[in-house]
């Protein structure tokens, strides 16, 4: 086994604890952080433009590099937390490649599903490329489908743990693709999100843990839709239980310099924060039990 893998079979670096505010702005994490970026983790590849051949729309907060790209501390993080060893991860928003990458480093068996195939071959090709340079224990699989479609083609219960971000309904565009959920109007998108939450829970094994990664979008008027509340009811509806509700505090980066004027024209604060729900299926104290030590 490579020095890479050994080191991270252990779990992220010390500081990093399971706390209900998780700060991903402080030492630790940078470190961490800092660490995936040295072993040349190119979360961006795909993510650029619209995976479907036209230019993404970014609304409330434009990023010089495109889209919002997952952090692979908080992916190793909860994998370490919430998976067993050597488990089988259910992504059904996989997006970039960073989810998969993590996991297949840590030596966890991964699969993901993604609208857009430009997307899935980028994603191929950068494991491919990890593997090569033995960074990979186990090698992350992605699927190319619209998740609704695609996990009702999966076995009950085939995985000890579902790990996603999905769209924050149109907070980023992605594509004008009728099946992607980040161009369709908000009742649409709630029934399609309550479907793909639903195939989910019955993918995962009984007295498993699940966990979504999530954040509050505004309507045409501006006020909070509660994307975070329909997250727990779907997943309630789907037979499943709110285990734990954290934040994630993000770097402030601009949000600094946007708020002034934000506030002056319609009193909104800057949100520098996500919402890491976590989810039981069946019994937690057994879904506990199939954990490693924590230490």
């Amino acid at each position: 086994m490579s020095s890479v893998r050994h080191e991270n079979r252990y779990g992220p670096a010390p500081g990093i604890t399971p706390m209900s505010v998780i700060r991903s702005d402080m030492g630790p994490w940078r470190e961490r952080r800092r660490y995936w970026n040295e072993l040349g983790l190119d979360s961006g590849k795909g993510r650029t433009a619209d995976p479907f051949g036209g230019m993404a729309e970014y609304k409330e907060h434009p990023l010089p590099s495109g889209p919002s790209l997952f952090d692979p501390v908080l992916a190793e993080a909860s994998y370490r937390w919430y998976c067993p060893d050597g488990g089988s991860i259910l992504d059904p928003f996989a997006g970039g490649s960073v989810r998969g990458l993590v996991a297949g480093n840590g030596g966890y068996r991964y699969t993901g599903v993604d609208l857009s195939g430009v997307q899935v071959a980028a994603n191929r090709d950068q494991a491919a490329e990890w593997e090569a340079r033995d960074l990979l224990a186990v090698p992350p699989r992605w699927v190319e489908g619209d998740s609704a479609k695609t996990l009702s083609l999966l076995a009950d219960g085939a995985f000890d743990y579902v790990f996603t971000c999905p769209p924050y309904h149109n907070l980023e565009r992605y594509s004008d693709h009728p099946d992607d959920l980040s161009s369709m109007r908000w009742p649409r998108f709630e029934r399609a999100y309550r479907e793909i939450v639903a195939e989910s829970a019955r993918c995962l094994a009984p007295d498993r843990f699940s966990t979504w990664v999530v954040g509050d979008v505004r309507d045409s008027a501006g006020r909070i839709r509660g994307l975070v509340p329909l997250t727990i009811d779907a997943h309630r509806a789907a037979g499943m239980h709110l285990h734990n509700d954290a934040v994630l505090l993000n770097v402030i980066g601009t949000a600094a310099m946007r708020l002034p004027a934000q506030w002056r024209a319609s009193r909104k604060v800057a949100r520098i924060h996500q919402y890491v729900l976590t989810f039981v299926k069946g019994d937690g104290k057994r879904a506990t039990g199939a954990l490693p030590p924590f230490v």
